[in-house]
């Protein structure tokens, strides 16, 4: 298995900080506000145009009196892990294949609550510019995709597509996956600096919008529907903090039972009004126009309960890089649906 510096940070940062947390996974009621450990909840926003669970949890009043201090953005799922497993944050997202990853490794997080999910309204996908010069992997080979981040579902599923349209691991690292902030992926695309861009959600839809475009693949052509990224927290967090565990991650399910239910009823937007209202409240009104895209959480869970399947899922993909060993891992260990008001028992 393979070591990068930033793992063997998070190797030492789980000697430190690495408490069990098995006391504190029980199911029960929300606890009262005097009985929170701490009311103030540290997290990174995400730079993309999306809804994010968690601050639609604040934005309807669910998450009270519980308040969020925001220390800034992040560009990918893997930097916000390691922030959270070195006490940055206290809660975090990330694709589930980076967090099946950086637990292997040996940080001290668990996954308690999916956060976002990929289906028919709101799958990414592998796009190329509409001229005839990009159709199949195999035109991919010495060119560049770009992705958000390197090492998450971007990347993951790219991977997948590439295997999957015939090329072998030796043709596979003549693709170079460039990290690229997401505002910027589309016009990279456009400008010819890059051969495929992965775009997702709002990003996706204003870039198709726009025309001249092309999807090569879809993650849910791949993979079918699926929840694709949970939020996590530090085991030594859960441990100390039980009830405002319970109380979080209450609200953040309870945001997204109620995002899902007005997906159903078709009045998505209203999750966009309650949301850009929250963000312009917030100092944070520019760059909200992708929103008007915004379809679906995606999560196929009532309330984002997590499935042993959404991990399980990329086994394969980080045994095949050498990061994991598939045959060692405890999925059971990863993540905790225990706080999760709408889990009944069920994988």
């Amino acid at each position: 298995m393979r070591f990068t510096p930033s793992r063997r940070l998070l190797l030492a940062a789980s000697a430190a900080a690495l408490l069990t947390a098995s006391a504190a996974l029980s199911s029960g009621p929300a606890a009262a506000a005097d009985e929170l450990e701490t009311k103030v909840i540290r997290y990174q926003s995400s730079t993309g145009a999306d809804v994010s669970p968690l601050e639609l949890a604040d934005a309807l009043g669910y998450l009270a009196p519980i308040t969020l201090e925001r220390v800034g953005d992040v560009q990918g799922g893997p930097a916000n892990l390691q922030a959270a497993a070195t006490g940055q944050v206290d809660i975090a997202s990330a694709f589930n294949g980076a967090v099946l990853n950086i637990v292997a490794a040996g940080a001290p997080l668990t996954s308690v609550v999916s956060w976002r999910g990929t289906n028919e309204l709101t799958s990414p996908g592998l796009y190329a510019l509409d001229d005839g010069k990009t159709n199949t992997a195999r035109d991919l080979i010495g060119k560049k995709i770009g992705v958000n981040t390197l090492g998450a579902n971007q990347e993951a599923v790219s991977s997948i597509y590439l295997a999957k349209g015939g090329l072998s691991p030796e043709e596979i690292k003549q693709v170079t996956f460039v990290p690229l902030p997401t505002p910027n992926v589309e016009q990279s695309l456009r400008n010819g600096q890059i051969s495929a861009a992965s775009l997702g959600f709002t990003f996706r839809d204003a870039a198709l919008a726009r025309g001249g475009i092309k999807a090569l693949t879809r993650n849910v052509d791949l993979l079918g529907s699926y929840n694709d990224n949970t939020g996590v927290l530090r085991n030594d967090f859960i441990a100390k903090n039980p009830n405002t565990t319970k109380h979080l991650v209450s609200a953040i399910a309870r945001a997204i039972a109620w995002s899902q239910q007005k997906e159903k009823e078709d009045k998505r937007a209203e999750v966009v009004e309650v949301y850009s209202k929250y963000l312009e409240a917030k100092g944070r009104g520019t760059g909200l126009a992708p929103l008007k895209y915004w379809q679906s959480l995606g999560i196929e869970t009532e309330g984002g309960w997590i499935k042993k399947e959404d991990f399980a899922m990329w086994v394969g993909w980080l045994n095949s890089r050498g990061e994991v060993d598939g045959s060692a891992l405890d999925l059971s260990k990863v993540y905790s649906n225990d706080f999760n008001p709408y889990w009944k028992g069920h994988e």
